[in-house]
């Protein structure tokens, strides 16, 4: 999957379900569920750890180091995965 395509999807599964009202992502992956899901305290960091500080350094990223990142360090087996996590938790925390 291109990393441009990847970011789309991201931003689109940013978006809360209900009245299609546009969230954080910092938000989206709280502080919480960072914590609890990896060996991260906020979404920010594991942007970091890839090296990632920008837009055009989350397009360079190869999907593979991003998914082996969240292999890694994370309870999850791949990004999807805890993206939809986050998306239910998002969701019931904010019903």
């Amino acid at each position: 999957m291109q990393t441009k395509h990847r970011l789309e999807l991201i931003e689109r599964e940013c978006r809360i379900r209900t009245n299609l009202k546009e969230i954080q992502f910092t938000h989206y992956f709280s502080n919480r569920f960072m914590e609890k899901n990896t060996q991260f305290f906020c979404i920010e960091d594991f942007f970091k750890a890839l090296g990632v500080t920008s837009k055009n350094a989350l397009e360079r990223l190869p999907i593979a180091i991003w998914e082996q990142q969240v292999k890694d360090s994370t309870t999850f087996s791949s990004w999807q995965e805890m993206l939809d996590q986050a998306g239910n938790e998002y969701s019931l925390a904010n019903l």
